[in-house]
């Protein structure tokens, strides 16, 4: 009985570490965008800017004043917030144009 048990757990054992691994590996392989290619929300001159990534010039400089947004948005847009594509783009812009 004692040794059923054992060969269980180990099986047991031994199908975690094999999904724990394929999951790993999975994420491993998915393509992620480089940082130059992701869009990013900033400051640029007291505005809300969009960036194609870390720093550099703005693609975009929208209307919405920093000194208007909450305190934790501001903090937010001042470290920069990376955004998930066009969509969430648009989503967060309303957002904090509202």
């Amino acid at each position: 009985m004692h040794t059923t048990f054992r060969i269980v757990a180990c099986v047991c054992l031994l199908a975690l570490a094999v999904t724990m691994a394929a999951f790993t590996l999975a994420d491993l392989t998915r393509e992620k965008p480089a940082p130059e290619e992701r869009l990013y929300l900033g400051a640029w001159e007291g505005s809300v800017a969009i960036f194609d990534g870390r720093g550099g010039t703005p693609r975009s400089v929208t209307d919405i004043d920093l000194a208007s947004l909450r305190a934790a948005d501001r903090a937010l847009i001042e470290h920069g917030c990376p955004v998930a594509g066009e969509e969430a783009l648009q989503a967060l812009l309303e957002d904090l144009g509202s």
